[in-house]
């Protein structure tokens, strides 16, 4: 045997060990896959809108979601959540505001008067005393009464 036959001896050797550790992992459960499944969560409402007493088809707002509505002064807005919310609106850099009939939020030139609060349903009625000079803009939120991190967010757009 020469010195060259060595080597090569120990390379088949290696090479045969590096392929049955190769096997023996395999089928020891190298590939399984251990992961449980959370379902994602049910959202306890949604939002609709009727704006002067039409619904607006395109408006269906879910938790973690946002829309912009544009409306125009002299407008009434009534949104209408499927289950119970509590109303929040925020104008400018005010802290939210809780709903309650017969309240006025005054921003911009124009005036939000809510004229129903409930838990199912919020309605503004929009005015202004004088042409506004740009848009007007406030946000609503709508927060789940049985589960406070479901919230839906609704962004008014206020035109003359």
């Amino acid at each position: 045997m020469t010195h060259l036959e060595r080597p090569m001896r120990k390379l088949s050797l290696s090479l045969v060990a590096v392929a049955a550790s190769a096997l023996l992992l395999t089928a020891c459960g190298g590939g399984v896959e251990v992961g449980v499944e959370i379902p994602p969560p049910q959202a306890d409402f949604d939002v609709g809108a009727k704006l002067n007493g039409q619904w607006l088809g395109d408006v269906d707002v879910f938790p973690d979601d946002e829309q912009t509505i544009q409306v125009q002064v002299g407008d009434v807005l009534e949104l209408d959540s499927s289950g119970p919310v509590a109303w929040e609106t925020v104008a400018g850099n005010s802290a939210g505001i809780p709903t309650q009939a017969g309240t006025s939020v005054l921003y911009g030139g124009a005036a939000f008067t809510e004229t129903v609060s409930t838990t199912g349903q919020l309605v503004f009625a929009i005015s202004s005393a004088q042409p506004l000079v740009a848009p007007v803009q406030m946000t609503i939120y709508a927060t789940s009464l049985h589960d406070a991190y479901q919230t839906a967010r609704i962004d008014l757009v206020v035109t003359n």
